[in-house]
């Protein structure tokens, strides 16, 4: 969006910065350093800062009245899909009692829900062993969560968990952990190609709103794996890398004792993701269903998300003492997991109407799009704990990006 650097426009420029107190605060943090920051901490405030970040909001965000919808707001059939590998995952690790699954992001519990209904359905025996934990750094969803799975019974099953101090890692579980479109949402450095050496985009305060100049590296070594590993740049190619995402996995591992980790979100191998278009750039603003690509504008009322480079995840994880067990999309991972199965079934079912199927039969295939959901990125990892053969999600294998 151009706008003339005048009064009356810069005015109006300034009316759609987003939450006042927010950009205030930002504001504040730029002439404390000097009059520019990171990209990355931009994001991190913008979407975490304690009061008025994005996912600190008392407004439920995801779902069909916010911002995006995920897979597990369009049919219980995802929780179904991954009740069943959380099963299969219990049966590999010799059946321990207790049995966690620690979900990250766990929002209000509507995945939880469904993963623990379709255990209940399928596996009785892993809910006699299962303790459910939820992560999530919005009070207010895991306030919701925590009161709807007391109104259902299974409070039993299922608690909070967070760390006592920020960078903490939980204590170490048997079990399972599990991550949907989480690793999108940690902040990135925005890195930019100039002839033959990297510098970054900081965050400034120009003309009456936020802006962007370049400048050396935060830090010598970020992009360091991607130029090592030979990825191929033109000038003024983009890359969005998140030291946060593999900190956050890295934590993640050494948060297993025995077990598995799943993480699903939009992104690639870094081979595939820093290449083509995506060297523009990835980070996407999401707000009323819409997606944009400016992420100065709304600051606190709209989703800010980038690609995952999944090789970074797995970099992490292996240094956390993880194991690959797999990479696939969610197009063969749901369809190793019975995803058809289910429509069948429905179909099947006479108590079922004719809107019932025809909803759950489109649900399932934008969860399957292979030019939508299906392409995300779904990684497996394990800690003592076996990998082969491949888990029933590895299955039916992901076609060639």
């Amino acid at each position: 969006m151009n706008h003339d650097h005048n009064s009356t426009a810069t005015a109006t420029a300034t009316a759609d910065l987003g939450h006042p107190a927010l950009v205030a605060a930002i504001r504040a943090e730029l002439d404390a350093a000097g009059g520019r920051i990171t990209f990355a901490r931009f994001m991190e405030l913008a979407l975490y800062h304690p009061v008025y970040g994005y996912y600190r909001s008392p407004d439920r965000r995801p779902g069909r009245e916010g911002d995006f919808l995920t897979a597990p707001e369009m049919h219980p059939f995802f929780g179904f899909a991954l009740a069943r590998q959380i099963a299969e995952c219990w049966q590999r690790l010799g059946r321990p009692d207790p049995f966690t699954v620690r979900e990250y992001g766990a929002g209000a519990g509507g995945l939880a829900y469904d993963i623990i209904a379709g255990l209940s359905s399928e596996a009785p025996d892993v809910v006699a062993a299962l303790r459910y934990r939820l992560v999530e750094p919005n009070p207010h969803r895991l306030a919701q969560a925590l009161a709807a799975m007391a109104e259902v019974g299974l409070s039993h099953l299922v608690a909070a968990e967070e760390p006592v101090a920020s960078g903490e890692v939980l204590p170490p579980i048997a079990g399972v952990v599990l991550a949907n479109e989480v690793a999108d949402a940690f902040p990135v450095h925005r890195l930019v190609w100039r002839g033959d050496h990297l510098v970054e985009r900081y965050v400034v305060w120009r003309d009456g709103r936020f802006a962007e100049e370049e400048g050396p590296r935060s830090a010598p070594d970020l992009g360091a794996d991607l130029l090592a590993a030979g990825i191929a740049l033109s000038d003024g190619d983009v890359l969005d890398v998140s030291p946060a995402a593999a900190e956050w996995f890295a934590g993640v591992g050494r948060g297993i004792a025995r077990g598995y980790a799943l993480v699903l979100d939009y992104g690639y191998p870094a081979r595939e993701l820093y290449r083509a278009h995506r060297l523009h750039g990835t980070v996407r603003a999401y707000r009323a269903h819409t997606v944009g690509d400016d992420p100065f504008q709304d600051v606190g009322e709209q989703d800010l998300t980038a690609h995952v480079d999944f090789t970074a995840l797995q970099r992490a994880g292996e240094r956390a003492g993880l194991a690959p067990a797999g990479f696939t999309t969610q197009g063969p991972f749901l369809a190793s997991l019975g995803l058809g199965d289910d429509l069948v079934r429905l179909q099947q079912d006479p108590g079922t109407t004719l809107a019932e199927y025809r909803t759950a039969q489109a649900a399932a295939l934008r969860m399957i799009d292979p030019g939508g959901m299906g392409r995300f990125g779904v990684l497996l990892m394990a800690r003592d704990a076996p990998v082969a053969p491949p888990l029933r999600a590895l299955r039916v294998q992901p076609p060639p990006f």
